[in-house]
Protein backbone atom coordinates (compact mmCIF):
# COMPACT_ATOMS: atom_id res chain seq x y z
CA UNK A 1 0.00 0.00 0.00
CA UNK A 2 1.17 3.53 -0.58
CA UNK A 3 0.16 7.16 -0.79
CA UNK A 4 0.00 9.14 -4.00
CA UNK A 5 0.57 12.68 -5.24
CA UNK A 6 -2.31 14.42 -6.97
CA UNK A 7 -0.96 13.17 -10.35
CA UNK A 8 -1.05 9.59 -8.95
CA UNK A 9 2.74 9.06 -8.66
CA UNK A 10 3.84 7.25 -5.50
CA UNK A 11 5.10 9.35 -2.57
CA UNK A 12 8.70 8.37 -1.75
CA UNK A 13 11.34 9.37 0.79
CA UNK A 14 13.62 12.12 -0.54
CA UNK A 15 11.04 13.63 -2.91
CA UNK A 16 10.84 17.39 -3.26
CA UNK A 17 7.19 18.34 -3.49
CA UNK A 18 4.64 21.05 -2.85
CA UNK A 19 1.91 20.79 -0.24
CA UNK A 20 -0.79 23.37 -0.84
CA UNK A 21 1.78 25.54 -2.67
CA UNK A 22 4.54 25.25 -0.02
CA UNK A 23 7.83 23.56 -0.99
CA UNK A 24 8.60 20.51 1.16
CA UNK A 25 11.06 17.62 1.34
CA UNK A 26 9.56 14.20 2.13
CA UNK A 27 11.51 12.62 5.00
CA UNK A 28 9.54 9.37 5.23
CA UNK A 29 6.37 7.64 4.10
CA UNK A 30 5.25 4.98 6.59
CA UNK A 31 2.27 2.62 6.42
CA UNK A 32 -0.08 2.52 9.41
CA UNK A 33 -1.76 -0.87 8.90
CA UNK A 34 -4.22 -0.54 11.79
CA UNK A 35 -6.18 2.27 10.14
CA UNK A 36 -5.04 1.87 6.49
CA UNK A 37 -3.32 5.24 6.26
CA UNK A 38 0.14 6.65 5.49
CA UNK A 39 2.10 8.99 7.75
CA UNK A 40 4.08 11.37 5.55
CA UNK A 41 6.84 13.18 7.49
CA UNK A 42 8.24 16.27 5.82
CA UNK A 43 10.12 19.50 6.43
CA UNK A 44 9.91 22.84 4.70
CA UNK A 45 12.41 22.86 1.83
CA UNK A 46 13.03 26.60 1.64
CA UNK A 47 13.63 27.16 5.35
CA UNK A 48 16.58 26.64 7.67
CA UNK A 49 14.00 25.34 10.16
CA UNK A 50 14.50 21.56 10.32
CA UNK A 51 11.36 20.89 12.34
CA UNK A 52 9.52 17.83 11.03
CA UNK A 53 5.83 17.97 10.30
CA UNK A 54 3.34 15.19 9.60
CA UNK A 55 0.37 14.63 7.33
CA UNK A 56 -1.73 11.46 7.51
CA UNK A 57 -3.54 10.33 4.35
CA UNK A 58 -5.58 7.22 3.47
CA UNK A 59 -3.96 4.43 1.42
CA UNK A 60 -4.20 4.67 -2.35
CA UNK A 61 -5.74 8.11 -2.51
CA UNK A 62 -4.79 11.44 -4.09
CA UNK A 63 -6.19 14.95 -3.86
CA UNK A 64 -4.54 16.21 -0.68
CA UNK A 65 -2.66 19.11 -2.30
CA UNK A 66 0.58 17.12 -2.71
CA UNK A 67 2.41 17.61 -6.01
CA UNK A 68 5.79 16.10 -6.96
CA UNK A 69 8.43 18.71 -7.89
CA UNK A 70 11.51 16.49 -8.27
CA UNK A 71 12.78 13.07 -7.36
CA UNK A 72 16.32 11.76 -7.02
CA UNK A 73 16.80 8.91 -9.48
CA UNK A 74 18.63 5.88 -8.13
Amino acid sequence: MCGFYDDEQKIKKGDMATLDGINIEVLSAVQIKQNRTMDIKYKLASSSNTQEQLINIPYQTAGFGLNLSSRLEK
